[in-house]
């Protein structure tokens, strides 16, 4: 479920930041802590396109926010973000009733800009290397 319009404004890639930071606090290394999180939340992204990418996407954040991004990770978050495969999350709901002040347009609107700023965080970042 999506709250806001941030990275981390849905419940998914909360979940993932707050694994990410438990993982490193048990000690396990940036490239574990991947593994490990690709390994916890393959079953649950299986077969939904839109929770891949936003998987993907809060990963590319949390591993650039560590100075820790996997060239891997960066291509998968570029491509989610550039085919929009996770904004139906943002995207009104048809039979929900009327938003008369178009908030969830403006909220699809903006979760569109800040997924374009990580995007070029993303391109400008230089990889580390996963080994």
């Amino acid at each position: 479920m999506a709250w806001g319009a941030g990275i981390f404004d849905d419940d998914l890639a909360a979940d993932v930041r707050s694994d990410w930071e438990d993982a490193l606090a048990r000690g396990d290394g940036p490239a574990r802590a991947t593994s490990r999180l690709i390994d916890d939340y393959a079953d649950e992204v299986a077969g939904d396109v839109a929770l891949a990418a936003s998987f993907w996407i809060a990963l590319a954040a949390v591993q650039l926010d560590d100075d820790a991004l996997e060239a891997d990770v960066r291509d998968r978050a570029i491509h989610a973000i550039e085919t929009g495969a996770e904004l139906s999350r943002w995207e009104p709901d048809p039979l929900a009733l009327a938003d008369p002040n178009g908030e969830a347009l403006d909220e699809l609107a903006e979760r569109r800009r800040v997924t374009a700023r990580l995007r070029g965080a993303l391109q400008r970042a230089i990889a580390v290397d996963a080994a």
